[in-house]
């Protein structure tokens, strides 16, 4: 079993485009695109690279479409969307697409057997491809037409005067360097080659995805020229592309990267897919420019956020055998701390760090309590920074949040959105939490007792730790309706039912009843649960959204008003074996509940990876972000938790 296609779901152009596949290096690069490599959105490409020096990611080489000349006929392995027309349409060639260690396509033309295969080392900004002739009766000629886009993943390029067209042989590479102030790009192949110099615009490529999501969707791309070489059956030949002059052997690099993923594959002893999803996690753990290591929140849009990162960390990490790359991580965020606060975002480069949330901070300090469950050791260094945040929070430093006399904190007002439901649309918040936010109170009070148990807190953190334990459920639990108010400002008590208060169960250091936690686990699944995640917001809800879409202002409208998130379904799994009087009888239940998320999702979406989020309303398509890392590092916490 693994993650492949055959040829007549290739054939099914309007299902084909619904699938998509990442690579990625390490370094917060990627490459991706559908299974029938035609993009759908402005985002794909074949080399993905941060460019340190101008803080931001930009698409490079968007595409190198492949084609063979035999007998004066040509066949077209790629496919496009122009206006009205896909052109061409190679996947009507495709047998099979198999993407369960990398992506590979093999095309079939008359007695013509065709591979193609995809690969990004890691560690390097740089994309690998691999072209066998596995059958052919007569040699042919192989044709291969980079089509650069040179611009910010998050923009589109048209035509312009100011690109440089000419090519160069730089040190047996094929040098483009198109633009000033912008890294070249050096392509090389492992065989005898030669370019036809174009150079030519391409006009009009049309990204579906963006359309729908009310962007524009038009793009031009600019091919410096055409690279052609000579190949009979049993050949094989590699190309590099990359940002540097690289003049190793490319097999032997291929090789290399492929036995490390193996290597890596064959540590985990869990059944497919979740062996594979294993595997993967790594995707979203890169190494920044200086040094350090971090977490992508997700591909393949977003960037380094605090948030994100501690809720992804166990899964991505420990849970998957590394616990040094947690331990960097968190020291790594320790030295941003400031006032009380890590970072909700980190720059690519030299930019400013953004301190825009609260929770940031005391989801970190949760990350590194459950280090502390595997290992005391692991978290010595980390205990004045944990003492700081809670002192910081106390004493008032910190922005936005104040202490109450109860010991529990407020946070921000009616025009902030500081916890992770921060969406907003038309310039409003769409869920405003100013005030008491039920998960933000679970994590101070679990906080403050860490500190306690440490025997590292002061008399005064005791104090109001005592406090808030006592006063929470007075605040936030009505024994009547059985469940915990989302937050509580001037407004009184908000009884919208939420996800937030599964925290309150799933948490080491919890403050209620085990009656209370049974009724909040009930309340949740019955509104909330589903296959993929927990809704955003109960059905019952007069503003619920069955349906995420449409233009930016109505997609964040929908965002947290219902819209079903993946990482949840960690802290809910946790809360069920948290209360549970049959363990092995819950873990069945759940299992049978999220098999489509372990196993039908996993090449749903974006091969062998967790979907940001779903429609509320069955049949809960995938949408937002196609590989989201607390997504994929909650779904193995949930599987190490009930396997």
């Amino acid at each position: 079993m693994g993650f492949g296609f055959s040829r007549s779901e290739c054939l099914n152009l309007e299902d084909a485009l619904k699938h998509e596949w990442l690579e990625t290096n390490g370094l917060g690069g990627y490459a991706a695109t559908t299974i029938v490599n035609c993009h759908t959105r402005k985002y794909h490409g074949m080399l993905a690279a941060t460019i340190p020096e101008l803080n931001e990611k930009f698409v490079l080489l968007s595409k190198l479409e492949p084609s063979i000349h035999i007998n004066d006929r040509e066949f077209r392995f790629s496919t496009n969307k122009f206006p009205g027309v896909f052109d061409p349409t190679g996947h009507k060639y495709l047998e099979e697409v198999n993407c369960e260690l990398h992506p590979q396509f093999q095309y079939h033309v008359g007695d013509i057997s065709f591979r193609i295969s995809v690969l990004m080392p890691r560690g390097k900004n740089a994309v690998l491809f691999r072209y066998e002739l596995l059958e052919a009766e007569n040699p042919l000629t192989l044709h291969l037409k980079p089509l650069l886009a040179y611009r910010s993943i998050h923009t589109l390029n048209s035509e312009n005067m100011y690109l440089r067209v000419k090519s160069f042989i730089e040190e047996g590479h094929y040098k483009f360097d198109p633009y000033e102030n912008m890294p070249p790009l050096f392509m090389r192949t492992s065989v005898k080659s030669f370019i036809h110099p174009g150079p030519f615009w391409m006009e009009d490529f049309e990204f579906l995805k963006e359309r729908s999501r009310g962007f524009d969707y038009k793009e031009d791309l600019f091919c410096p020229g055409i690279i052609e070489l000579g190949m009979k059956a049993g050949d094989v030949v590699y190309l590099r592309a990359g940002l540097e002059i690289d003049s190793s052997d490319i097999e032997s690099e291929w090789s290399g990267e492929i036995k490390r993923r193996t290597d890596r594959l064959e540590k985990f002893d869990d059944p497919f897919p979740l062996n594979n999803l294993k595997m993967r996690a790594e995707q979203f753990i890169i190494t920044r420019a200086d040094g350090k290591k971090s977490i992508v929140a997700g591909y393949p849009w977003f960037a380094e956020w605090g948030r994100d990162t501690m809720i992804a960390l166990a899964g991505l990490t420990t849970e998957c055998g590394d616990t040094d790359s947690a331990v960097e991580i968190i020291r790594s965020y320790c030295e941003f701390e400031k006032t009380g606060l890590i970072p909700n975002y980190l720059p690519l480069s030299n930019g400013e760090a953004a301190y825009n949330s609260v929770d940031a901070s005391l989801w970190m300090i949760l990350a590194i309590h459950r280090l502390y469950l595997i290992d005391a050791s692991l978290v010595d260094e980390f205990k004045p920074v944990v003492k700081r945040i809670l002192e910081s929070f106390a004493s008032g430093e910190t922005p936005d949040v104040s202490l109450q006399d109860s010991g529990l904190i407020w946070v921000g007002n009616e025009g902030t959105q500081l916890t992770w439901m921060d969406a907003r649309a038309n310039g409003k918040p769409v869920t405003p939490r100013y005030g008491m936010a039920v998960e933000l109170n679970v994590l101070w009070i679990n906080a403050l007792n860490l500190t306690i148990e440490w025997e590292d807190s002061t008399e005064n953190l005791e104090s109001i730790c005592e406090k808030a334990s006592t006063n929470f459920a007075a605040v936030f639990y009505d024994e009547e309706r059985g469940y915990l108010a989302d937050v509580v400002n001037d407004k009184g008590q908000d009884w919208t039912i939420r996800p937030n208060q599964i925290f309150a169960v799933s948490v080491p250091n919890t403050m209620l009843s085990k009656e209370q936690k049974s009724s909040i686990v009930d309340v949740v699944k019955k509104h909330l649960l589903t296959p993929y995640g927990l809704r955003s917001l109960s059905p019952l809800n007069p503003g619920y959204s069955p349906h995420y879409g449409g233009s930016p202002d109505e997609r964040d409208s929908a965002y947290h008003q219902g819209t079903v998130w993946s990482w949840l379904i960690g802290s809910y799994a946790e809360a069920v074996l948290t209360i549970s009087d049959d363990v092995k009888a819950d873990q069945a239940e759940l299992y049978d509940t999220l098999i489509p998320l372990f196993t039908e999702h996993c090449s749903d979406a974006c091969v062998g990876a967790i979907s940001e989020i779903f429609n509320a309303d069955p049949p809960h398509s995938p949408k937002g972000a196609f590989a989201q890392a607390w997504g994929l590092a909650e779904v193995i916490r949930t599987w190490n938790m009930i396997k």
